[in-house]
């Protein structure tokens, strides 16, 4: 790290407010069109002049430096593959920003999760050159490690396209050790270093809470709940007040919708489901406390909208959105939406707080992804300055400021004055309760390995027969430990 960082560098300077794109759905394509566009036309106005402007070339910021260098680069268009979710929307809404001074069209295609998934599989699969830069979900980067150019390596090879006030250890902790760094930095020590054990850029910080109606907890004079008993108890009033079809939503689908859900339930049990030593892992889903996490978890059931088996999160926002459930755990960013008038039939009496707390605490599933370079791709150096962009400090804080409220991988953002000052006013909702789970700590993270998608399936599908009543939540642990056992050898 520390030699990087001598290559690199300190610090970015700060940028300023983008703008809204409302055309396209985390659940789907883009309303009106297909996923994938190029460039959108942003105002420049809109940025502040040290983020716009050359004011000074001895002022020497992102925007001039990436003007400079692109100059002397011959690759002029690359392909993103992102998922169809808060921060690439807003990324792309200020891709303007990277085709105006690199002069480099980028082409985006933003698609559902398992689109996206598909699209990647298929490609490094057969090692075609369809994207320059895809995200991976920090789960599934054990599969993909082996497809991506690890930035230190780009770094190392492109001097000349490497921003000179790189700084990597601006990047938050746990998104530089769960997402950029192969295998997991699971000590909470300083991450990854070298090529070898890092892949990608942090992306997105997205978290789950509880959402619920303030409105109809007012009228009935219900307080926040602080524990899973005390969110039970008030499941089982709502149910009896009549004042929604359903009181809750799940994301119960067997898939790792039901995964990242569960994950909820199960740190605050203090449960997990391997046990690690070194790159070895051992399965543990049949513990005790993973049973009584489980079983925290389905008692929920019976109160929830009759589809949520088969619902993903965009299912759940559906449901909330439309006033068909009255609470239910979704990702923070879905509040931007959550509140619009245009797509929700309940603005304004949503809000959405941290998660119950088990007897380990309250905890937020993170389900974010990193950004990283095709080792397929035919565009190098043109990617490795689109990916520079996309996730630099100037860049973030104009994606933190906008209407989307994105909040940042790059812990330094949060502590620019102008930031500062935005984030104590109204509407940053979002962004100050993410802020506030993160410095708890409260934070779990679904981890993967080689062989997580064979370990997905059965583990998925039982969790799945467990909430909708075929199996007991013993039954459905058994089950799983079994079927992972067959798969053998678990390593990083």
């Amino acid at each position: 790290m520390k030699q990087l960082l001598t290559l690199a560098g300190g610090g970015l300077v700060a940028a300023g407010v983008g703008e809204y794109f409302l055309g396209n759905s985390p659940g789907g394509p883009p309303p009106g069109g297909p996923p994938t566009t190029t460039s959108i036309t942003t105002p420049s106005e809109s940025l502040p002049l040290d983020y716009r402007d050359f004011l000074s070339w001895l002022q020497s910021d992102f925007l001039s430096w990436l003007q400079s260098a692109a100059s002397h680069n011959q690759q002029r268009s690359l392909n993103v593959s992102m998922e169809a979710e808060f921060t690439p929307i807003a990324i792309q809404r200020r891709s303007i920003d990277f085709l105006k001074y690199s002069q480099i069209t980028d082409q985006y295609s933003l698609k559902p999760y398992a689109l996206q998934l598909s699209d990647v599989s298929l490609m490094v699969k057969t090692q075609s050159p369809t994207y320059d830069v895809f995200s991976i979900d920090n789960q599934n980067l054990g599969v993909f490690k082996d497809a991506v150019i690890s930035p230190i390596t780009l770094a190392q090879e492109y001097p000349d396209l490497t921003y000179p006030k790189l700084d990597l250890e601006q990047f938050s902790r746990f998104v530089w050790d769960n997402v950029a760094t192969y295998p997991p930095d699971l000590s909470l020590g300083a991450g990854g270093s070298t090529a070898s054990n890092v892949s990608l850029f942090p992306l997105d910080m997205p978290l789950m809470v509880l959402f619920l109606r303030k409105d109809i907890y007012s009228q009935l004079g219900m307080a926040i709940p602080k524990t899973w008993d005390e969110y039970f108890e008030d499941v089982v009033t709502l149910s009896q007040s009549g004042k929604t079809p359903f009181v809750t939503a799940n994301m119960a689908s067997p898939d790792i919708s039901i995964v990242y859900e569960f994950a909820n339930h199960l740190a605050s049990f203090g449960a997990k489901l391997w046990a690690v030593d070194g790159n070895n892992l051992t399965p543990t889903i049949n513990s005790d406390a993973v049973l009584a996490a489980l079983e925290n978890f389905v008692r929920f059931k019976p109160y929830s909208d009759p589809a949520s088996p088969t619902y993903t999160w965009g299912d759940v926002f559906t449901s909330l959105s439309r006033g068909y459930a009255a609470t239910g755990i979704l990702w923070h960013d879905y509040v931007n939406w959550m509140n619009d008038s245009i797509r929700s039939n309940v603005a304004g009496k949503m809000t959405m707080v941290a998660n119950p707390a088990g007897p380990k605490g309250s905890f937020s599933t993170f389900g974010g992804a990193g950004i990283g370079v095709s080792r397929y791709t035919r565009n190098p150096q043109a990617a490795w300055l689109w990916l520079q962009w996309a996730t630099a400090k100037g860049t973030q804080e104009a994606l933190l400021l906008d209407q989307l409220h994105v909040y940042p991988t790059r812990q330094s953002v949060l502590e620019l004055p102008e930031t500062l000052s935005q984030l104590s006013g109204s509407g940053y909702e979002s962004p100050n309760l993410a802020r506030s789970i993160w410095n708890s700590g409260g934070v779990t993270a679904v981890m993967g390995f080689p062989k997580w998608w064979q370990a997905l399936d059965p583990l998925s599908f039982h969790l799945n027969k467990a909430w909708i009543g075929n199996e007991t939540p013993k039954q459905a642990l058994d089950a799983t430990q079994q079927r992972v056992l067959a798969l053998g050898s678990l390593t990083f």
